[in-house]
Parts: structure tokens; C-alpha cells; sequence
């Protein structure tokens, strides 16, 4: 059975929504997504795009996870 969208693309398209919609709490799955891809394909980034990219990302989440807390 042939997929009508390729997988990758569906969980870019997702990851982007949680993204756009600025739900930080599922920012660890973007973080992980950005990591395995980077893996995969290392030269899409360079490596301080990566690290600023990562923390900025985590960032986000410690300063929602506050938010929550506050």
C-alpha cells in the first residue's frame, strides 16, 4: 500500500503546527526530530546553527515550563 503523504513529510508538517502554534510543551519532540535529522543529514546545519537552534528550543521549554509554575 502505496502512503499518500511520505512519513517525513507528515511529521514535518505536524512538528511545524506544534511550532507555529507555540506549544511549547511538545517542544522536546521537535528537539528530537532536529537532532535525528541532523544525524542523518548533518550538513543542513552548521554546527553552531545546531547548538543555537537546540538551546533555543530548550529555552522555550524551561521558560513555559515556569510560566506553568508562576
Amino acid at each position: 500500500m502505496r502512503l499518500l503523504v511520505p512519513p517525513l513529510r507528515l511529521v514535518s508538517a505536524a512538528l511545524w503546527q506544534v511550532v507555529q502554534r507555540r506549544d511549547v510543551m511538545d517542544y522536546g519532540l521537535v528537539e528530537e526530530f532536529v537532532v535525528t535529522v541532523l544525524d542523518v543529514v548533518p550538513d543542513l546545519m552548521s554546527y553552531r546553527e545546531k547548538v543555537q537552534l537546540i538551546m533555543g528550543l530548550r529555552a522555550q521549554v524551561r521558560d513555559g515550563a515556569d510560566g506553568w509554575r508562576g
